[in-house]
C-alpha cells in the first residue's frame, strides 16, 4: 500500500513545477499508527517544523501483541512531539520529503498471562519518522502526506519496538 502511495505522490509531484505553498501553521489528521490529530508549526527558515500528535495507538499494527508477561489486546492512546527536517524533492518543489525524531508517550491496557482483568500500562520512548508531503497547486491550503516510522520504548520496557506510519491531510494556515 505504501509503495503505491509513494509512486502516486512521485507521479503527481512531476506534474506541476510551482513552488510549495507552506504556511506558518498546519492542523490535520492521520489514518494509521498512531492515528489521530496533529498540529504543525513550520519554522521561518522553511526547512524545519515542530509537530504535536495525539490519538490512538496500537490500532493498525499491534492490536494483539505480546508485551512483557502478557499481551496488548486493544487500542490505546498516544502523544508525541516531533522535530522535523523538510526538504523539497528534486522532482518538484511542491513535493517535500521529511524526517524527524522526538519523544512519545503511550498508554494501553495490558492483559497479564492467566488474567482476564487488564492493567493500564504506560510507556515513554522515542519516535522516528520519514515521509512525503505534497502541497497541491490547486488547493494551496491543503497538504497530503504519507509516512513510516518506528517507536522504541525506553520505560518501562527498553527497546520494545513498534512500527508506525499512516496517511493524512493537513490544512495549512
Amino acid at each position: 500500500m505504501f509503495k503505491r502511495l509513494f509512486i502516486i505522490f512521485i507521479l503527481v509531484g512531476c506534474l506541476s513545477p510551482v513552488k510549495a505553498q507552506m504556511k506558518d501553521w498546519a492542523a490535520g489528521f492521520r489514518v494509521g499508527e498512531p492515528g489521530g490529530f496533529m498540529i504543525k508549526r513550520y519554522l521561518p527558515n522553511g526547512k524545519n517544523a515542530f509537530e504535536f500528535n495525539f490519538g490512538t495507538y496500537g490500532g493498525l499494527w499491534g492490536t494483539n501483541r505480546s508485551y512483557q508477561n502478557g499481551s496488548f489486546q486493544n487500542i490505546g492512546f498516544s502523544v508525541n512531539a516531533l522535530y522535523l527536517w523538510h526538504r523539497p524533492t528534486l522532482l518538484n518543489a511542491d513535493l517535500h520529503y521529511y524526517y524527524g525524531v522526538g519523544p512519545q508517550f503511550v498508554s494501553r491496557n495490558l492483559f497479564l498471562d492467566n488474567s482476564i482483568f487488564p492493567e493500564t500500562k504506560r510507556g515513554l520512548g522515542g519516535a522516528g519518522i520519514a515521509g512525503l508531503e505534497y502541497f497541491p497547486i490547486d488547493a494551496p491550503n491543503l497538504s497530503f502526506f504519507a509516512e513510516l516510522g518506528m517507536y522504541s520504548e525506553l520505560l518501562p520496557n527498553p527497546f520494545y519496538l513498534h512500527i508506525q506510519g499512516g496517511v493524512g491531510v493537513k490544512v495549512n494556515f
